[in-house]
């Protein structure tokens, strides 16, 4: 009856030290579906990241352009132009000022964004040397409308510095 139980005993102590297999597979290349050149509009069995929007699949914005402007009277100016019926995607934003004033990011149409204005940043309170940013360049923060330009509105003759990254389509 007790030769059973040493050998449980013994078999219970090599499993404690057996190692545990590891099966490595080597990377495989990965086959690109794509039949068009980079910069070209994306081919229908293209591969892309997405992830869940409002709960649904949507793809992931990549900005690939950028502007800068500073405004330093109490105004409206353009920073991205409208390009027909194309929505301007605002991956990140940052804004300083040079004195105390007040800027946002606003889109419309017409010179300045003067028509049809809506206000897509709040109004960011700023003082000398401040800075408010936001986004990283991938995924947007703030998107206009179709057939809008993207502009900053000063409210002071104050410097407000600006650079955003954004793409359109």
């Amino acid at each position: 009856m007790r030769a059973p139980y040493k050998i449980g005993i013994v078999w219970m102590a090599l499993a404690c030290w057996a190692q545990a297999q590891v099966f490595i597979s080597q990377p495989l290349p990965t086959k690109d579906q794509a039949s068009s050149s980079t910069g070209s509009a994306a081919p229908v069995t293209a591969l892309y990241a997405g992830g869940v929007a409002s709960g649904n699949l949507a793809g992931i914005v990549a900005c690939d352009s950028s502007a800068q402007l500073t405004v330093s009277t109490a105004t409206t100016t353009q920073i991205v132009a409208l390009s027909g019926t194309k929505s301007i995607y605002i991956c990140s934003l940052v804004v300083n000022g040079a004195g105390t004033t007040t800027g946002k990011l606003v889109s419309g149409t017409g010179t300045n964004c003067a028509t049809g204005q809506v206000n897509l940043t709040p109004a960011f309170n700023l003082v000398a040397g401040s800075t408010v940013s936001a986004g990283v360049g991938l995924g947007y923060v703030v998107k206009a409308a179709s057939g809008a330009a993207v502009c900053v509105t000063n409210s002071a003759a104050v410097a407000v510095n600006v650079l955003v990254s954004y793409t359109q389509f």
